[in-house]
């Protein structure tokens, strides 16, 4: 188990609404004779590359983040941390002003920042997506959040076996595993909520929208070292394979098989593959996990036999939801309802008090409304 969180920002930036010249010589006669009406148009925002990483560079350090992974712009890293080195955000910006001249950041399609933070409780990544131009109702920026159980993680000549037997305590009875999530749960929450307040306070924006959930990976078959861990490039950044980060994440893909050991009830969370792409997503009511083999990384997967489930498409188990009719029209393009801005298809763990409904949930007004000053 993992947590995983999302927040959408849109800074109060001049926009320009521009329509798109389409690529097909039909299309482009008819875009000409009609002066562009009634053809797509996307939204470009105007900030450069300079300011959006200057606001957050005091977003980070007034929260006390100062450890950066990687900085990049276009796909091209100006900074990758491969030794594990602290508080090297200064040193990062710094070297990005100097090697940046002032057209390239004005031109630039998009960003990536990845900062690591570290608490008794969790360990965190967070990944900003800047995109400068984006189609009207995308979020110009995307942060993605993954915090890990940080004492979980596999120490120095720590094996399998003895991990297991570490995580063993977790999954003793029901209560002491329900708690134990509930614990992790709501330090991820708040510092969701803090990091939220911290964009708030220092870069004027128009909106912000947060999601987050909890959840467990289905690997295809027993992971029996560190390096049997997969890497993906682009899914949430604690798939990418940064430094120290085999070790640290290791627990969580043993997750599934010791649920299903220790019979537990699972429950509040999203079911995901090896890239972590959401394949069904369980509510309160859960199901045995050593009722089925939905958790059981020995044997092929099957679906839960009940409990409250949405499934989901897009996934590397999409075959067998569609020859077992899982997944409906509502899937039927491919994107699950819980990973878009904006919807109702949020799942907030249940595990915590933390809320949609309150003050911190998403937020459509404009930047005369109370916090973004």
């Amino acid at each position: 188990m993992y947590f995983s969180g999302n927040i959408g920002v849109r800074p109060s930036q001049e926009t320009l609404i521009e329509a798109v010249k389409p690529t097909q010589m039909f299309g482009k006669i008819f875009y000409y004779l009609t002066a562009g009406l009634g053809t797509e148009k996307e939204e470009h925002e105007t900030f450069n590359a300079l300011s959006i990483l200057q606001q957050f560079n005091i977003v980070f350090r007034r929260t006390g983040i100062t450890n950066i992974v990687r900085l990049a712009k276009d796909d091209f890293d100006f900074y990758l941390d491969e030794k594990g080195v602290e508080d090297d955000l200064k040193e990062a910006m710094d070297n990005f002003e100097f090697r940046v001249d002032k057209l390239e950041a004005e031109v630039f399609k998009t960003l990536y920042l990845v900062m690591e933070h570290e608490t008794e409780q969790l360990r965190y990544l967070i990944e900003i997506d800047i995109k400068r131009e984006h189609k009207v109702g995308e979020m110009p920026i995307a942060i993605h959040i993954n915090g890990i159980i940080n004492d979980l993680k596999r120490e120095g000549g720590t094996d399998i076996k003895q991990l297991k037997k570490q995580m063993s305590t977790i999954f003793k009875d029901q209560n002491k595993y329900d708690g134990y999530l509930r614990e992790k749960q709501h330090a991820f929450d708040q510092f969701v909520q803090m990091l939220e307040q911290a964009i708030r306070t220092n870069i004027k924006v128009d909106s912000i929208e947060i999601k987050s959930k909890a959840k467990m990976i289905r690997p295809k078959k027993s992971i029996k070292a560190p390096s049997d861990l997969p890497q993906h490039r682009n899914a949430e950044p604690v798939y990418y394979g940064y430094y120290g980060y085999q070790d640290a994440f290791l627990y969580a893909w043993l997750w599934s098989e010791m649920s299903y050991f220790h019979s537990i009830h699972a429950h509040n969370f999203t079911l995901v593959d090896e890239a972590g792409q959401s394949m069904l997503t369980v509510g309160d009511e859960g199901f045995n996990a050593s009722s089925t083999d939905t958790l059981n990384v020995d044997a092929p997967f099957e679906a839960p036999e009940s409990g409250d489930i949405e499934y989901h498409s897009n996934h590397e188990y999409q075959n067998e939801f569609e020859s077992a009719n899982l997944v409906g029209d509502v899937q039927a393009e491919g994107v699950s309802a819980d990973e878009s801005f904006g919807d109702d298809g949020r799942s907030w763990l249940n595990y915590g008090d933390w809320d949609s409904s309150g003050d911190n949930s998403s937020c459509s007004s404009c930047s005369s409304c109370s916090g973004f000053d």
